[in-house]
């Protein structure tokens, strides 16, 4: 038996970008709802941008309706330690650091690539 599960990968520029559109137009809340339909949602490129407080919320809304419920994973080049710093908002920082980190596997990798010249 085939089964088939919906996941989408994103850059984290990118899912900003397009929460920021869907709020101005006004539906947010349908972009939410798709993205919490997903079976998975991939977040590549976390803490490479800094995040307003507009943004912060918009992060905090994806990972709440998530949180629990369906998988989430996100991708960064830079440890955990570090990713409270990209926040404007000590609050909504707590609260998505928690929602990313609090009963879920993380993994890290570290690679050394060697470049001849």
């Amino acid at each position: 038996m085939k089964q088939s599960k919906s996941v989408k990968y994103i850059k984290a520029n990118t899912l900003m970008s397009e929460m920021e559109q869907a709020r101005i137009k006004s539906t947010n809340l349908n972009y939410l709802n798709k993205l919490t339909k997903l079976d998975l949602l991939v977040i590549d490129d976390f803490d490479l941008m800094d995040l307003d407080l507009d943004k912060c919320r918009d992060l905090f809304e994806v990972l709440d309706t998530r949180d629990g419920r369906k998988s989430t994973v996100v991708i960064s080049q830079f440890p955990v330690s570090t990713w409270f710093d990209m926040f404007a908002d000590n609050t909504y920082a707590d609260a998505c650091l928690t929602r990313i980190t609090d009963k879920h596997h993380i993994t890290c990798f570290t690679f050394l690539f060697f470049v001849k010249v």
